[in-house]
């Protein structure tokens, strides 16, 4: 027995002191023993400041912070002793490593960004997120105090994955002079963008390997075209209280792979090609939602305010279909159900008001 339990003790290498005599692991830092690759993994999944006290662990750790991939977060500095400008300079002056993420409220940062986004120590970005200062309103800014994004997000177009651009206005000639290519982004989310409808066609084509795209209370537009073979999920959504022209109208003209299509407003919506799209919503009784099946005008299917104008062709794909109604009409939903044959599962959201 003592042999055994003396080889034991041999056997596990890192015990500290006062662990038990048996050497099952009290007190033994396994952590350490991983390779510095993994435990940079690890230290870049911790907010920023957190990542960065990780150098006060043990001298193993000190230099995987700096050479992890940064994930760097303005709002997580909010309530640093020398205010989140100082942090964010700080932490990009200290970081040896490469750039993973970099999210910082659009409305903000103006051309302190520029200087930041320039910095070695993000460079090979792979996601940016430029986003709205109130994430959770609804209420877009008047188009007069939108700023364009920084010129030097655009630097990172050969590595990005995911971009999400929030308060900025695109303007034509942004769009221009950045010869818009990004050849691996997979998201790209406009959320209280302006933007016009030339250059909206323009980023979309520029993104071949594109698989999820939202449009959130932006405008300047007034159609939205999709031809996309690699396109997945699309979300979109309109704003009302914009002065430039609105978003009323997307056009799925070929869109081999998409598979689940969202929609929050009153929208015309014409689904063209779409052969695999399994789950849609949310279709609305409001004034102005209209969406149709099929390419041909007398050869497809139309719904228009949850009331089924012509049935010509079914939409087979759809499995999963969302409702929005003012009130529960068994009828409405027999007769949508006609359009739907293969449907599995149905979510009916009613209005319910309050006296």
């Amino acid at each position: 027995m003592g042999g055994s339990r003396s080889r034991k003790r041999k056997a596990t290498g890192h015990q500290a002191p006062g662990s038990d005599a048996d050497g099952e692991g009290a007190g033994v830092d396994r952590i350490s023993d991983l390779p510095d690759a993994v435990l940079g993994e690890i230290v870049s999944l911790l907010p920023t400041e957190e990542g960065a006290r990780t150098q006060l662990l043990a001298s193993r750790w000190r230099h995987i912070w700096r050479t992890a991939p940064l994930n760097l977060d303005y709002d997580s500095f909010s309530r640093d002793d020398e205010g989140p400008d100082a942090a964010v300079s700080r932490v990009l002056a200290a970081h040896q490593g490469p750039g993973r993420c970099f999210s910082a409220p659009a409305s903000v940062i103006g051309d302190r960004a520029d200087a930041w986004l320039q910095s070695p120590a993000l460079n090979n970005l792979q996601e940016i997120a430029l986003h709205s200062l109130d994430r959770r309103s609804r209420t877009a800014r008047p188009p007069a105090t939108v700023q364009p994004p920084p010129s030097a997000a655009f630097r990172f177009s050969d590595t990005l994955l995911v971009f999400t651009i929030g308060d900025c206005h695109l303007t034509d000639d942004i769009t221009r002079a950045q010869a818009l290519h990004f050849p691996k982004l997979q998201k790209l989310a406009l959320q209280r963008v302006s933007i016009s409808e030339p250059s909206m066609h323009t980023m979309i084509a520029a993104c071949p390997a594109l698989e999820c795209l939202l449009i959130k209370d932006s405008g300047g537009f007034h159609c939205v075209r999709i031809n996309s073979i690699t396109l997945t999920s699309i979300a979109v959504s309109g704003c009302s209280d914009r002065a430039e022209p609105r978003f009323e109208q997307l056009v799925i003209e070929n869109a081999p792979r998409l598979e689940s299509l969202l929609t929050l407003d009153s929208f015309e919506c014409s689904i063209m090609t779409a052969p695999k799209l399994e789950a849609l919503g949310y279709l609305t009784c409001h004034y102005g939602t209209k969406i149709s099946f099929g390419s041909a005008p007398f050869d497809s299917a139309v719904i228009r305010q949850l009331s089924v104008d012509r049935l010509a062709t079914a939409a087979c794909a759809v499995k999963i279909l969302a409702v929005d109604m003012d009130a529960l009409s068994l009828d409405a939903v027999l007769d949508l159900m006609g359009c739907f044959p293969c449907l599995e599962k149905l979510y009916i959201q009613v209005m319910i008001l309050l006296c």
